[in-house]
């Protein structure tokens, strides 16, 4: 009778550490689930901020592009651009240093590489300004062993310049937008109901492509650059707002349905730097 009492109680205790060590398998699996589901839902919340902000302008970047940071990791990897290196910028023929990012480079007629879908421009920042006084073939040799740098040179000014950072940017895609929801192709009419009274200025028509701009409060390292054929009463009539910073033109000086046609991002002036 003894034996089979403490029999019993054996097997009673065996079954009862089973029970727990189930229970505690249990816990543990259904924890390593909860954990797993968290770090699940973590990751996508983390995806969608990551893809919300890959498209979002403030004042002084674009997506992961940022002013005075590295851009051609996040070019490749992030948005896989192609970039073809060459100009940013030509204003009465100084040209500085600049790379056209986007998809699909091809020729062009002067046996160019050139991109067939342009997304933005991104102005290389300034190594080193040359010595206007010596040739090209003097200057262009100056850095030439440094793989991190390469030399542009124009008409009226010549220079080194970075290659992987960022002095401005110049942005064509109708993607990347601010948090207004502002961006290439918004109207007049939208751009001024998210961003208030829209001021303008007018520079110079004759040699500056990006001539017509707005320049708001609420982004002052931003600049959206319009159309001068969108004036509605010509060219004549708006050069004679040129340089004038407290002029008043408004959006109704304009054609109805003007849109955004690209938009300029600086940080500090390369005097500055």
């Amino acid at each position: 009778m003894k034996k089979t009492v403490i029999i019993l109680s054996v097997i009673a205790l065996i079954a009862s550490g089973c029970g727990q060590n189930t229970t505690k398998q249990v816990e543990t699996v259904n924890n390593e689930i909860t954990n797993e589901q968290k770090e699940e839902s973590t990751q996508s919340e983390n995806e969608q901020i990551n893809s919300s902000n890959k498209f979002l302008i403030t004042n002084n970047s674009a997506g992961y592009f940022t002013i005075g940071g590295s851009w051609q990791d996040f070019a490749r990897n992030k948005y896989q651009y192609e970039f073809v290196q060459g100009y940013g910028t030509c204003v009465d023929a100084c040209c500085n240093g600049g790379f056209q990012l986007g998809n699909g480079i091809i020729k062009n007629d002067w046996n160019e590489q050139v991109l067939k879908d342009l997304k933005l421009t991104i102005g290389a920042l300034r190594f080193e300004v040359c010595d206007e006084s010596l040739s090209d073939k003097i200057n262009a040799k100056k850095h030439k062993n440094n793989p991190d740098v390469f030399y542009v040179s124009s008409d009226n000014c010549k220079g080194w310049y970075w290659k992987d950072k960022i002095s401005f940017m110049i942005l064509y895609s109708d993607l990347f937008k601010t948090k207004e929801g502002v961006g290439v192709g918004t109207t007049l009419e939208d751009a001024q109901k998210k961003l208030g009274i829209l001021p303008f200025y007018v520079g110079w028509l004759e040699e500056n492509p990006d001539a017509v701009q707005i320049c708001t409060r609420l982004y002052p390292n931003i600049t959206f650059i319009l159309d001068p054929n969108d004036y509605a009463n010509g060219w004549e009539e708006l050069s004679t707002f040129m340089g004038n910073d407290d002029n008043s033109l408004t959006i109704s000086d304009f054609k109805p349905n003007t849109q955004i046609k690209r938009i300029i991002i600086r940080g500090a002036s390369e005097d500055d730097e």
